[in-house]
Formats: C-alpha cells, structure tokens, sequence
C-alpha cells in the first residue's frame, strides 16, 4: 500500500474512532461521568488523527521516490475499517456494557498498534523507544477506559477484554 494511502486510511480509522465514542457521549448523555469518559477518548482519537494527517502533509510534500515505504498493514487496516464500520452502526443503540464492549474491541484491535508504528517512524516521533511511544500515546486512555469498566461492566465477555487491554499495555 502506498504511504499516502495508508495515512489516509488511518486518519479516517481514527476519526471514525472518534465517532463511535462521541456517538456514545451522546447516547449515555444522561450519565455526566460515563459521557464524559467518551468524549474523552473521542478527543484522544480526534488527536491521533491529527497526528496521522499532520505527517501524511509532510509526506505529501516530498518527491514521491523519497516518500517511506509502507508495507505489511494491508490486512491490518482492513480489519480495523471492518470493526469501525460495524460499531459506528451499533452505536445509537447499544446499552451500557455493550458500548464498553465495543469500546474495548476497539482499543484491543490493530488500531493503536498502527497508529503508533506509524507515528514511531514520522518526523513528529518524540522517543527513540516503540514501546514509549505506545506507552505515552495509548496508555494512559486505555487506563481510564479499564477503570470506569471495571466498575460498570459485569459480562464475562467484556471482563475479559478488559484483561486483553490491560495485558496489551502492561
């Protein structure tokens, strides 16, 4: 896949990220704490797009032979969009524990993963580490997803995508 391709295929994942926790903001309104948990991390991947879009301008500027090359998230991307699509149509109407579930299908899937591969070797990179990288861009939003559930979720199913996540980032 071309870099340019890739990048705008990512910022569209994260934007529509983006929508499916603001849809849940909307939903569970009534719930000042839970609604503002998901505008929280709508925000996050508001952010994250913005990071992506940011590099993809800069690519875009360069010569097309001195562009990075980008190859192994064909699948990946694929996957991530087929999800996102699937949740942004269940979001209007999930309950509580379902929207905790979709949520932590989200953030278990290949998104973050490819968020911060890509965000590690941009220019806008601040650590030399990966795993910092992933540390200081996923870490700490998974967190408070994982704690606001674990006191609100109950489902076999969704604990132990809670226990995914937590593993994911610990």
């Amino acid at each position: 896949m071309e870099i340019l391709e890739l990048l705008d295929r990512c910022v569209q994942n994260e934007l529509n990220a983006a929508e499916v926790y603001a849809r849940f903001a909307e939903r569970f309104a009534a719930d000042d704490r839970l609604a503002e948990l998901w505008r929280a991390m709508a925000r996050e991947e508001r952010n994250h797009a913005r990071k992506l879009a940011t590099w993809r301008e800069l690519v875009a500027a360069e010569p097309s032979e001195c562009r990075p090359q980008a190859s192994g998230f064909a699948a990946d991307v694929a996957a991530v969009e087929d999800l996102l699509a699937s949740a942004l149509a269940a979001a209007p109407s999930v309950d509580e524990e379902e929207a905790f579930a979709l949520a932590l299908g989200i953030e278990t899937s290949e998104i973050d993963g490819i968020y911060t591969t890509l965000l590690h070797s941009s220019p806008l990179a601040r650590f030399p580490d990966l795993a910092e990288t992933v540390r200081r861009e996923a870490t700490a939003h998974h967190d408070t997803l994982l704690a606001e559930a674990e006191k609100r979720c109950r489902s076999e199913r969704t604990r132990l995508r809670m226990a995914l996540l937590a593993m994911h980032d610990h």
